[in-house]
């Protein structure tokens, strides 16, 4: 038996200590607890892991069920986790009842630097590891002044 544990890089204790029972146990609460999840999903599709953990755990309480946890851990071996949808942030509000301000320099033309300056704001998302994503906010500003070049 040690050759054999040697040649499959494990431990004579690990050998001893695997308990084929309880692993088939464990494969059949994952397989039920998928069938769970598919069931509800079928119902409302987009119900997300933490009220179906919740579902689960009032429906089978005293029979042993998974723990939040490994109820989450079959949630993402499976693939069964919903799309978060992306959230875009707010830049402008044009729609307020704030009073507005005319453009004072819709005709203006400068004629030397430093007479008209112009900004902009945008915003770019960063995406982190597993799909997170924070915003970041850029913003320009720049002399409008454009001098004309003669040849």
């Amino acid at each position: 038996m040690e050759g054999l544990c040697r040649l499959f890089g494990k431990t004579k204790q690990a050998y001893y200590k695997y308990d084929e029972e309880r692993m088939m146990t464990r494969m059949s609460q994952e397989v039920f607890a998928v069938d769970f999840i598919k069931q509800v999903r079928e119902k409302d599709c987009g119900i997300g892991g933490m009220k179906i953990r919740l579902m689960y755990k009032r429906e089978f309480a005293g029979k042993s069920p998974l723990g939040r946890d490994r109820f989450e851990d079959v949630i993402d071996k499976y693939g069964l986790k919903l799309r978060r949808k992306t959230r875009k942030p707010t830049t402008t509000n044009s729609s307020h009842g704030l009073p507005t301000y005319p453009n004072l320099i819709k005709d203006f033309i400068p004629t030397a630097p430093n007479q008209l300056w112009v900004s902009d704001i945008t915003y770019i998302p960063i995406i982190h590891g597993t799909g997170n994503y924070r915003f970041c906010y850029l913003t320009i500003i720049m002399d409008g002044y454009k001098p004309i070049i003669s040849a």
